[in-house]
This record gives C-alpha cells, structure tokens and sequence, in this order.
C-alpha cells in the first residue's frame, strides 16, 4: 500500500513539473508531448489500482474466520475448530473455548471452560487438537488485532466475537414427568429431540398397537391404540431409536399413558333423594365440558314427560326448566342416554352406559323427628297438625339422622335383634330398612332415649300417625 501511495504522488509531482515547464516552453517537441502522455497514463493506472484496491478491502473486509462456523448444527466429530483472519489481515492474540453439555430437550447440564491454544490455526490442548463430544454446545471465543484500509492509510481494530457451534445430538424423547392422555380417535404422540430413521418401544400392559413416523416431521412419531379403551393407563418405554448418521439412543425411556377418563355426571338432587322442592330445577354436572350440548334433547327426557326446556348454566352444566310446578309427593326419573354417540367431553370421553337418577318432590305430609326434644311432629302443606313425645335410640344405639322417606307401612311386625324380641310391634312405619318408626308397648316411659334405633311412639299416637301417613311421605330425622 506504501508503495503505491509513493508512486501515485511521484507521478503526480513529475505532472506538475511537467506543465511549468510546458507553459515556460510554449514550443515543446514531439519528445515532450510523449512524455507528457505517458506520465499522464501512469498516474491513471496508479490512481485505478489505488481505488480498486480500497474497494477491494470496502467489499471484503478483515474478519475472523472460525470453523465449524457459528450456529453451526449436528457438527461431526472429527472435526476441529479452527480460526484465523480473513484475506490474511490481522493477528490472532487469544482463542479461549467453553462446552456445554446438553439434556434431551437441549438444556444446559454442565459448563466446562477448554484451555489450549491455536497451533497451526487449529485450537489444540496438552492432548493434541480437540475432540469434540456428542450433545454438546461449544462457544468459541476470539480476540483478534484486524487491519483495515482506506485513504489515509491501514488501521488496527481490536475485535473480540463469539461463535457457536453444536455437535451430533443422540436421539431421546422428549418425555415429561406428567401423565400424557391421549384422547379418543388420538395416537399416543413421541416428540424427539431430533430427527430419527427409526424406534422401538414397548406398552405396558401390552396391548396391539402400531407405529409410525411423521414423513414431514421426523422429529415426531406416533403410536395408535388397535382397540381404543376409556380408563386404560399404560407405561410407554422407547427402547431403541436410531438418528442422524446411524447414532443410537444410549438409554431406554420410559413415559406414562392414560385415555380419556370416562365422562360421569352428577345429579341434583340425588339419585333416591326425596323432599325436592316443588320448584325444583333438577341438575346434571359433568366431569367435563360437553363438546356437543346442541343434543339434549335427544339424549335427556323426563318420565313422567313433563313440559320444559334443558338450559345450559355452563359447559358442563344442564339443567331442566319445567314449564309447571312439580306436584307434591310427585316422583321424577331423569334419563340419560350413554355411549360413544351420546354427550362428548372436550377430551372425547363419554358416559360408558345410560344412567337414570329419581327424585321425590316433597309431599304435602312431613314428619319431622327432633333427637334433642324427643318428639315427632307432623305437618300438613307446612302446618303443623299434632306433636308426639317419642324414645329414640340411646346411645349405644343411636337412631339415624337425614332425611328418608315412607316406603312401607304394616299393622304389626315381629321384630327382633341382639339382646331383644318384640313380637307383634303395632303401626310401623318403615323408611329404611329395619329403621321404623312404631308403637312402643313395652316401654314403661318417653321423652328419653331408650331404643335399639327405631323412633318408638305411645300406641294410640303411633295407630293415629299410621293412619294419617301415606306412603312416600318424608321423615327429616335430625338433633
């Protein structure tokens, strides 16, 4: 670059001097004037070679060079890293080197920082060049001294850059610590965290099931269920997988499975539940959203068929809006229709089978038992017709507490138990199972608990009770 500089500037003083002495010898000779043109050839020459060569360095300017180049991906591993200058300006003064080792899902696990040196443009260590590990991300770090041209002359600038690089990655999947649920019509999904040729697996229980890779996608593979099944869990283990340039998997891996849970439903009021009002907008909650709500009133009825509308409240809650009051003592079945084609939760799950639930509307008869009063009281349409002293269960028997409802009524039963026999036990009310309510003639007092568990009565009161209850009739038994 000197050189040219001085030669430029030489032919640009031997043009100056040139045409003094043109101006002071107006009539030169043929020498002159070739003179004249030649030194004014040179000078163009001279000032093209400046200029093109600035531009040259403008277009390809000083650079640090490092190979395998930075964001490079699956790097071999006999490669070496190397580094140098570009167009051979400038110097080298440090190469420093730090590795990364990576997870399955390209994690950092562990940072190592490499001392060596460049030999020979290539970074070596005490062992020779380096060899580069699978599953690793490698910084290479460079601080260089680069010359840089222009017209008034080179330029030093100190550069410091980084380059990246990451070698082969052993193939694995991408497993979580959570259960995956693989909805109905669904494969099971295996993301890898590269691109595989093939895999092995293996279903615990086993079951037939079939595989495959994604053509568009090889990073993902999918598994399908021979014979789809609500409920079933399953331990998914990849035993093998072969990727890029034939490498191996190194470990098995194992991932937990489920399908869809089975959709189920609620009801309210219950399935045997009495004492719903006769305002009573009976409810169904599901377990999941219901994809298609647009078909209740295919799948829902109500028996007796009653007027009204099923109205959603949320996504998974219907309820039914009759059109009248339900009547007092009145029972109601909801039916459900089930299956695959009935109601479809947002995971595809559904009711596995029909389901029926009934209710009892309260009727216009209630009797009520109070455990701390140790009476019964019984109302008609809410009034309060007649009170009765009564003996519950003591203690070590104690009598039921809810609300029940009249099932049976007999004149007389023989009851018996441990430690006891009444025979020919007068006005029975029964409400569930072997708990009555019943007159009481052995009983020498009332007002106290004294029982094995039914609620007994004076004889005249429980004859008057008896034939005033109609089956169906609610009996709220509570303290």
């Amino acid at each position: 670059m000197e050189a040219i500089k001085s030669a430029f500037r030489a032919v640009w003083d031997h043009l100056k001097m040139s045409r003094a002495t043109t101006i002071q010898h107006k009539s030169g000779g043929k020498t002159t004037a070739r003179r004249k043109t030649i030194m004014i050839a040179g000078a163009a020459v001279v000032a093209l070679l400046v200029l093109s060569y600035i531009s040259m360095a403008s277009v390809f300017p000083a650079g640090i060079k490092v190979s395998p180049a930075d964001g490079s991906q699956d790097v071999s591993l006999d490669q070496q890293i190397s580094v140098s200058t570009s167009w051979m300006r400038g110097h080298i003064n440090s190469v420093s080197v730090k590795q990364s080792s990576l997870n399955p899902s390209g994690a950092s696990v562990g940072d190592k920082t490499i001392n060596g040196h460049l030999g020979g443009g290539i970074f070596v260590t005490d062992n020779g060049p380096l060899k580069l590990e699978q599953d690793s991300k490698y910084a290479v770090t460079v601080d260089a001294d680069l010359t840089e041209f222009s017209l008034t002359g080179p330029h030093h600038r100190e550069v410091t850059q980084t380059f990246t690089f990451q070698t082969i990655t052993t193939p694995a999947p991408i497993f979580s610590q959570d259960t995956q649920i693989v909805p109905m019509g669904q494969p099971i999904t295996v993301d890898f965290n590269t691109p595989i040729q093939s895999f092995n697996y293996q279903l615990s229980p086993n079951v037939q099931s079939s595989s495959s890779i994604d053509s568009s996608n090889p990073t993902r593979a999918y598994i399908t269920l021979a014979n789809y099944q609500q409920g079933q869990k399953f331990d998914l283990t990849i035993t093998a997988a072969t990727g890029k340039d034939g490498v191996q998997m190194s470990q098995p891996y194992t991932q937990k499975i489920s399908t869809t849970e089975p959709l189920k439903v609620k009801f309210v009021p219950g399935d045997g539940e009495a004492g719903a009002s006769v305002y009573e907008e009976p409810t169904l909650t599901f377990t999941e959203n219901i994809k298609n709500q647009g078909d209740a009133d295919k799948l829902l009825s109500i028996d007796p068929a009653t007027p009204g509308s099923w109205d959603w409240a949320a996504p998974n809650k219907v309820a039914f809006k009759p059109a009248r009051n339900w009547s007092n003592g009145e029972k109601v079945t909801i039916h459900l229709k089930g299956g695959q084609d009935a109601f479809r939760g947002d995971s595809g799950s559904f009711l596995r089978e029909d389901v029926s639930s009934t209710f009892t509307v309260i009727p216009e008869k209630v009797i009520e038992v109070n455990l701390s009063q140790q009476r019964v009281y019984a109302y008609d349409n809410n009034h309060l017709v007649r009170t009765l002293i009564c003996s519950s269960g003591s203690q070590a028997t104690p009598s039921l507490t809810g609300t029940y409802a009249v099932y049976a009524k007999s004149p007389a039963v023989d009851m018996s138990g441990p430690g006891y026999h009444a025979p020919h036990v007068p006005w029975v009310l029964m409400f569930n199972g072997d708990y009555t309510i019943h007159g009481n003639y052995w009983a020498t007092r009332f007002g106290v608990p004294t029982s094995h568990g039914c609620v007994g009565l004076p004889v005249p009161d429980a004859q008057w009770l008896y034939s005033w209850t109609p089956l169906g009739t609610i009996i709220k038994i509570h303290y």
